[in-house]
């Protein structure tokens, strides 16, 4: 315990200090004040023209909106602001950024040091893609993929300018994922896999691609966590905590048809509907674990049995269908489009075929189950 306790104080002081160094750079803050005095006096004739000295103010501070979406939605910031056009960075939300990263690494991973790796041996590689019958692989892009998200958000707050936010969120996102790996090459039960590391660099690269080809911005992945007890399945054996209970996780890829339409069908196809399609693997077991005797699974391996989902959903498009608010609800609701909420679907496997009115969960209505 005094080992964790002390790498635990070590991390702190290594991410504060490195999360406080951009509080130092505020140079740019100076230089685009300097271009702003100087495209006034280059309209020396409208001194008073208040509109215009805003409108030269915000081409040079901020991006325009029209550069800030998200396919046919425009995006939203925490503090409701548009991003600047050069860094100008704010103390304030630099150091709490640098004080909620930290207290969130430092707390996640004391939980990890005390659950799946509690038991270390010599670091080594470990390639792990049928082990959970690969749905760890989209985990880990998805995983990738948001905190890159949030961690670019977070700078954004932070007076980081539009571009740097992107490169530099990805960056962390994907630092984190290589910390894990690292130390899931330290875990006895585990090992580096570099199938896991690929699908990290995966998430990262996806996030700075959706800037620069929108196209793929009408392509999100999205999480879904329900506990598989919950809908009359069973939990992964063996998981100790809900991250590495794969059998109650599905990973989607939401598709924004309507903005993927020709124009004169785009009518016919509610922009607030998306189509989202899945994957799964329930009743994930360990052959070796005693609890997973006597049992049948639509697929048997020498190291894992499960039972592999394929899913076809209607999605929905919150920041459309929900109603609009102030610049941090509109964040949220952005925000929550990175979860896939309840919905009709249709669910394919090796054993059957089902259509689910609300999946994952089921209704039962007289001698009908949907």
């Amino acid at each position: 315990m005094a080992n964790i306790l002390k790498k635990c104080f070590i991390a702190i002081a290594v991410i504060w200090l490195t999360s406080s160094l951009p509080v130092l750079s505020i140079e740019n803050e100076k230089i685009v004040n300097e271009k702003v005095v100087n495209q006034l006096s280059d309209n020396s004739n409208l001194p008073h023209n208040l509109e215009k000295k805003e409108e030269i103010f915000a081409d040079s501070v901020h991006i325009t909106a029209s550069e800030f979406r998200y396919a046919d939605n425009p995006l939203y910031t925490i503090s409701g602001e548009l991003p600047y056009s050069q860094s100008n960075i704010k103390p304030i939300p630099a150091i709490a950024l640098g004080a909620i990263y930290s207290t969130a690494f430092i707390a996640q991973h004391c939980v990890q040091m005390n659950t799946i790796w509690k038991n270390r041996t010599n670091f080594r590689f470990m390639e792990d893609g049928e082990y959970a019958l690969w749905v760890d692989k989209p985990g880990h892009f998805y995983g990738c993929y948001t905190t890159s998200y949030f961690a670019r958000e977070s700078f954004i707050w932070a007076g980081f300018k539009y571009e740097t936010a992107i490169w530099m969120g990805a960056a962390l996102g994907l630092a984190y994922s290589t910390y894990v790996e690292i130390l899931d090459g330290f875990g006895e039960n585990w090992g580096f896999s570099p199938s896991d590391f690929y699908a990290d660099i995966g998430g990262a690269a996806f996030s700075v691609a959706q800037h620069y080809v929108p196209f793929l911005q009408n392509f999100t992945p999205k999480f879904q966590y329900v506990p598989s007890n919950w809908i009359g399945e069973k939990k992964r054996i063996p998981a100790e905590i809900m991250i590495d209970d794969y059998s109650s996780q599905v990973f989607w890829l939401s598709v924004n048809v309507n903005n993927l339409l020709p124009e004169k069908l785009e009518k016919y196809w509610p922009d607030w509907m998306q189509i989202s399609l899945g994957y799964t693997a329930r009743n994930l077991c360990d052959p070796y674990d005693s609890r997973c005797q006597g049992g049948h699974w639509d697929v048997m391996k020498d190291n894992v049995y499960g039972d592999p989902k394929f899913i076809i959903a209607m999605d929905y498009d919150l920041v459309k269908l929900l109603p609009d608010g102030g610049s941090f609800w509109m964040w949220l609701k952005q925000s929550l489009n990175l979860l896939k909420f309840p919905s009709p679907a249709l669910e394919i496997s090796k054993s059957n075929t089902k259509f689910r009115l609300v999946y994952p969960f089921s209704l039962k209505i007289g001698n009908f189950k949907f």
